[in-house]
């Protein structure tokens, strides 16, 4: 157990950082587990919970930076736990071939918001406010439901996912969208980390240990977001997107 502690530590306090920039740490930490040889399911687990609690702390960074607009980020919140409660439900009697499957779908969703992004103008920080019109309501539940679901069934990625869809579609700052998509993270995380824990899933020797690593890193990483800038988290969204479609081939293959 000490053994697996020492390489899993130190590779959780890096996948924080990175995640609390742009989110994308999963590409670093559910390979970590999987590395150290503990089961996929466990694996799984271990990465939810650490993923909310990590999460949980650049999101309070983010919230104190003034940098979530929560009349689009709550109702995104909300449909957000609905699909990661279907995922997972899912996940949880899928096979590895199944999970593959997965896998190499979620790789060409990545591809084509890659194609999308390169549209996207970086902006100075400005907290644009939306009115609370039914058109913003249903863009805000239907960007939830698509994260949460995609967090459920894969998860590495969709911080950066989350950024780019509210840059896309709602035309946030890519910091505002960094802010919505960590609370949507962390509600979704959480759906899923319960999930698994009812089924018995969750090393908490393991899980524990990991997520103070990665709370450390994540609040590391979001205060060097909220300093450097949009252009600074576009260019680290653009490596964790890259990052995300090489390892999803590699997982399909």
């Amino acid at each position: 157990m000490l053994e697996k502690l020492l390489f899993l530590c130190p590779m959780l306090l890096i996948a924080g950082v990175v995640d609390g920039i742009s989110g994308g740490g999963g590409l670093i930490a559910l390979p970590s587990y999987l590395i150290s040889g503990i089961p996929i399911s466990s694996a799984y687990a271990c990465n939810k919970m650490q993923s909310c609690l990590g999460t949980s702390a650049s999101l309070l960074k983010y919230s104190k930076s003034k940098m979530i607009d929560i009349k689009s980020a709550i109702p995104s919140a909300l449909s957000a736990i609905i699909g990661s409660y279907i995922s997972t439900q899912i996940m949880l009697v899928l096979g590895d071939f199944y999970k593959k499957i997965i896998i190499a779908v979620a790789m060409c969703f990545v591809v084509l918001l890659t194609i999308l992004s390169s549209k996207v103008k970086v902006e100075n920080y400005t907290l644009k406010s939306i009115k609370p019109t039914k058109k913003t309501l249903l863009t805000s539940l239907g960007i939830g439901l698509i994260l949460g679901l995609y967090d459920g069934f894969f998860g590495p990625g969709g911080g950066t996912i989350a950024i780019l869809l509210f840059a896309i579609i709602m035309k946030y700052d890519l910091r505002v969208g960094g802010g919505n998509g960590k609370l949507i993270i962390v509600v979704s995380n959480l759906t899923s980390m319960i999930s698994y824990m009812v089924e018995g899933a969750v090393i908490y020797a393991i899980a524990l240990p990991c997520s103070i690593a990665n709370i450390v890193g994540s609040y590391i990483g979001a205060t060097l977001a909220t300093k450097k800038g949009a252009k600074f988290v576009k260019y680290v969204s653009w490596i964790v997107v890259i990052a995300l479609v090489i390892y999803a081939i590699t997982q399909a293959f």
